[in-house]
């Protein structure tokens, strides 16, 4: 893989953490009874973290605007292919079927990185749990393997 495809992948995973932070801190307002200063940190933790994905997303445009054109597709390849081989997968019960609608839109977006309508996809965790375990392994592990 290119270098630049790493980078790509690397923001998009930043992007996605700050994301789950600020999600997981809601959950806890919501489901964890917080006290006045749990919730307060909540709270404060929320705002920190949508800003700094917000921050990301911008770099992430910056990014791919200067990206090679070969690097884009690589990423954005990668990431149908293994949405491509979920579609695949046989659609036996209704976690199934809603996982291949979750992969069916994802890949949608994943399109619509190509035509640069949008920068950013995040991976449902709980449908795509295994892709987004995936991608953080291959390219953690590529990366390394890069430098070798």
């Amino acid at each position: 893989m290119l270098k630049k495809t790493f980078a790509l992948e690397a923001m998009r995973q930043k992007i996605e953490n700050a994301e789950f932070t600020a999600g997981d801190s809601s959950d806890f307002i919501d489901y964890g009874k917080p006290d006045k200063s749990q919730l307060k940190a909540a709270q404060e933790t929320i705002a920190r973290k949508m800003k700094e994905a917000a921050d990301l997303k911008a770099e992430l445009h910056m990014l791919i605007e200067q990206t090679p054109k070969e690097a884009v597709e690589e990423w954005v390849n990668w990431h149908k292919t293994v949405l491509q081989g979920i579609l695949l997968e046989p659609k036996t019960n209704t976690q199934a079927k809603t996982r291949a609608f979750t992969a069916r839109n994802t890949l949608a977006e994943w399109d619509k990185v190509l035509r640069r309508e949008q920068d950013y996809v995040g991976i449902n965790w709980h449908y795509l749990k295994d892709y987004k375990a995936k991608a953080k392994k291959e390219f953690k592990t590529s990366w390394w393997k890069f430098w070798q």
